[in-house]
């Protein structure tokens, strides 16, 4: 049976939703289940990138996974449980160096956070819901685990503490998703209009030279008077603009080895 939302949740806390992972998925005991909680996320993504996430429903996925919606309750307690799996299942994509890249052969901590935070954008790209999401209160699965530990492996000889590290991990992190998602939003809408892409950044150019002209915003006329910065595609933007976060958070590190 599904578990309510008016009384406590399997390993619930106050004001903390219940994980997924505190339930275990196999007692042990009796057949073993015909569905893993693998193949149910997986499902649960490929309708969410197909049809958008508020397709994704416990009756839908039940169906696609040929079983009763009561039946799916038995291995997912909620909803809110099935949104974990799919965050987690996602995040499941990244990948990280193997056991080879240690010692001289590490990745230098800009070079590899920047991996990281391209890799975050990318899969958000490939799934255009997951900004939205990513404003669920946080419940961390193994595949976000597994992030944490290699993020933080890489500021591990930055000298900053615990604290400190999670807000570099949060920034760098957050901008990815958001970046990541703003581009999905666009090809959408590039989809849907026939728009091109050069067509929508001429349009956001025109918005700002007359917003300029206008008169009201002087900082953004001076900005626009100098010289026209070099042209960058979107995906360079993002590595500037991630180094700039980096490099503000932690100073100029050395430059990667040839």
């Amino acid at each position: 049976m599904p578990v309510t939302r008016s009384g406590p949740r399997p390993g619930s806390r106050a004001g903390v939703p219940a994980s997924i992972w505190e339930i275990p998925e196999y007692g042990g005991r009796g057949p073993r289940p015909k569905h893993s909680r693998a193949a149910i996320a997986a499902t649960a993504v490929a309708v969410a990138d197909a049809e958008g996430i508020d397709a994704v429903t416990m009756r839908r996925v039940a169906a696609d996974l040929g079983m009763g919606t009561m039946s799916l309750y038995n291995y997912v307690p909620s909803k809110e449980h099935l949104f974990q799996l799919m965050i987690d299942h996602v995040g499941g994509e990244y990948r990280y160096p193997g056991p080879a890249a240690a010692g001289a052969n590490a990745p230098e901590p800009r070079a590899g956070i920047l991996d990281l935070a391209r890799q975050g954008r990318d899969i958000t790209r490939r799934h255009p819901w997951l900004p939205r999401e990513m404003q669920r209160p946080p419940v961390i699965g193994p595949g976000g685990l597994r992030y944490v530990e290699h993020f933080l492996g890489l500021l591990s000889g930055s000298g900053l503490d615990t604290g400190a590290k999670m807000e570099v991990l949060g920034m760098v992190n957050g901008f990815a998703i958001s970046y990541g998602g703003v581009q999905a939003a666009l090809a959408g809408e590039r989809a849907r209009t026939g728009v091109t892409e050069e067509e929508q950044a001429a349009a956001q150019v025109t918005g700002l030279v007359s917003a300029a002209a206008s008169g009201g915003y002087p900082n953004l006329a001076a900005a626009l008077a100098g010289p026209p910065p070099p042209p960058r595609d979107a995906d360079e933007i993002f590595d500037r603009c991630v180094l700039r976060l980096i490099d503000g958070a932690l100073g100029r590190w050395p430059a990667p080895r040839d």
